[in-house]
């Protein structure tokens, strides 16, 4: 119910996964009414015997806050999704709601994985050859270089269950490459990757490397991750009204834009928000996805698809298994 388009985007994402993912069922929570009327027109489809609506009346808004959610909320289609994950009774759950509702309320419904002090929001974004793994990207603000390094663990197994691969190279997002740069606790954080074995650890990078292919993992905390991500999306966006733009110049202007379009067309597509939409909430006994909040259907049915790899690889118990392992 949450996001700009609520379930008017969520409703057909649902309904192409079914199509897809035969071995698939859902759960759709939210007012029974407003769901059940936008799944009228579906009525005929086969895969409507997959999905499940579970009414739930009251929703949790983007403006209600984390203490809020916690104290009000433990009925709203939020609370009721992440009960369904603590009950076994689903695989994983995505939203597009409230993040901080989501993070306290993860926590406190899921409970965390053992020894994590601080859960994380991660994803894979697009790198010139392969992909990047970026956490934090908004659920931590200040983090000490303990939290780094934990993050650091998380980001290694879930970008291994994206994609394969077992040696990744970790980084820390800095102002700059150089040792002296940087605050204490990520210049403190640089030191504790160094003296871990099971860390490939680069180095510093700053945020131009995130897409650069040069590393797998990018660890850095909330804010710091949040702002690369958005200006990220925001010049990606940027450059598709350019593209419209050029169609509308002169002639003698569109002769030349024309001979760059295709290009720009095409390298926009492979690197649309919307394709690589869908954040792990890491370090919570549960497989919890966050779609961005204006996620159109498509980029809400790419959030499902990461659901649908993190349940099949289990990866909250991978992580479980991993930071037990450093632990130990």
């Amino acid at each position: 119910m949450g996001g700009d388009l609520g379930p008017r985007s969520v409703v057909p994402a649902c309904i192409r996964f079914l199509q897809r993912f035969p071995q698939a069922t859902l759960k759709l929570f939210g007012p029974q009414t407003q769901l059940q009327d936008l799944l009228r027109e579906f009525h005929s489809s086969p895969v409507i015997e997959r999905l499940e609506v579970v009414p739930c009346e009251q929703v949790v808004t983007q403006q209600c806050n984390p203490v809020q959610a916690l104290r009000r909320k433990r009925e709203s289609s939020m609370a009721r999704a992440l009960q369904a994950v603590a009950a076994g009774e689903a695989d994983a759950m995505v939203t597009a709601g409230n993040t901080g509702a989501l993070l306290a309320l993860g926590r406190s419904i899921l409970g965390t994985v053992e020894g994590v002090r601080r859960p994380a929001l991660g994803k894979s974004l697009p790198a010139e050859t392969g992909s990047c793994f970026l956490l934090d990207l908004g659920a931590n603000i200040d983090c000490s270089a303990e939290d780094l390094l934990q993050f650091a663990r998380m980001g290694i197994e879930a970008q291994r269950v994206h994609t394969g691969k077992r040696q990744l190279k970790v980084a820390l997002l800095n102002i700059g490459a150089e040792p002296h740069k940087g605050t204490e606790e990520v210049r403190r954080a640089a030191e504790l990757f160094k003296a871990q074995p099971d860390i490939d650890y680069f180095g510093f990078v700053e945020g131009h490397d995130i897409f650069t292919g040069v590393v797998d993992v990018v660890v850095c905390d909330g804010l710091m991750g949040n702002v690369a991500m958005k200006s990220a999306e925001g010049v990606i966006r940027l450059m598709g009204q350019k593209a419209f733009t050029i169609e509308r110049k002169s002639s003698f202007k569109r002769f030349f834009g024309q001979l760059a379009i295709k290009l720009l067309r095409k390298w926009r597509t492979q690197v649309e928000p919307a394709r690589y939409n869908g954040a792990s909430f890491l370090g919570v006994k549960g497989n919890v996805i966050k779609s961005h909040g204006g996620a159109s259907s498509e980029a809400f049915y790419r959030a499902m698809i990461t659901a649908k790899e993190c349940a099949e690889a289990d990866l909250a118990s991978r992580l479980s298994k991993a930071l037990a392992v450093s632990h130990g």
